[in-house]
């Protein structure tokens, strides 16, 4: 039997909001599959990456060794605010995304597109390293330090340009409120593969530094 209340009705019952609402049930089966297959998909595609890098860098280590041309290139002074900044962009993110978990919508879209913004003043600080190196007469094929340099840090900006424009569809779905359950496994998977980011750019940076 209903219980009434006042007035004889009964309570008004509201139900959970639909897709972007935030009180999606994420225990859907269907849900945990699609999220499974993302990170399986997110794992095969950083462990290309390890590989792409990890052969980069076996053969910077070999020609170093081999070659008697090699003249170390120094590093832009630029790359040190520029890692400055990646590592914050990974820090707003994450917290972005632990609030999105607590249902703080507003404050994750603030977050999240400080993040990005972050993220892609990262890619303009190296478009800016590399036009300094070239108005400095420092060229691909000066000597294999630089060509390394370029090949190097070319490789990690493709990887940071797919990682931005998964953290921009992701802005642009939470200023328009339609994060639903799905959209939300997709943050997870763009802040773990930025993270990602972060870890190759401190490896790429040793490496020039001690190898460069």
């Amino acid at each position: 039997m209903p219980v009434l209340i006042e007035g004889g009705r009964p309570p008004v019952i509201t139900p959970p909001l639909p897709d972007g609402g935030g009180n999606g049930d994420d225990s859907n089966p269907e849900r945990g599959a699609q999220r499974k297959t993302s990170l399986i998909g997110l794992t095969v595609m950083m462990a290309a990456s390890v590989i792409t890098f990890a052969a980069l860098a076996f053969a910077m280590i070999v020609r170093h060794r081999l070659s008697n041309d090699w003249v170390k290139m120094p590093l832009p002074a630029i790359l040190w605010p520029n890692t400055a900044i990646l590592l914050a962009s990974s820090v707003f993110l994450d917290i972005a995304r632990r609030q999105l978990r607590r249902r703080h919508r507003v404050l994750f879209n603030w977050l999240w597109c400080i993040g990005t913004l972050l993220g892609l003043g990262f890619l303009a600080g190296q478009t800016v390293a590399w036009r300094q190196l070239s108005n400095s007469g420092m060229y691909v094929q000066g000597n294999p330090s630089n060509g390394f340099f370029y090949i190097l840090t070319w490789t990690h900006a493709a990887h940071a340009i797919v990682g931005l424009g998964a953290l921009v569809w992701v802005a642009q779905s939470a200023l328009r409120f339609q994060l639903g359950a799905a959209k939300r496994t997709f943050v997870e998977v763009s802040v773990v593969f930025w993270h990602f980011l972060d870890v190759l750019w401190i490896g790429l940076m040793l490496l020039l530094i001690y190898r460069g």
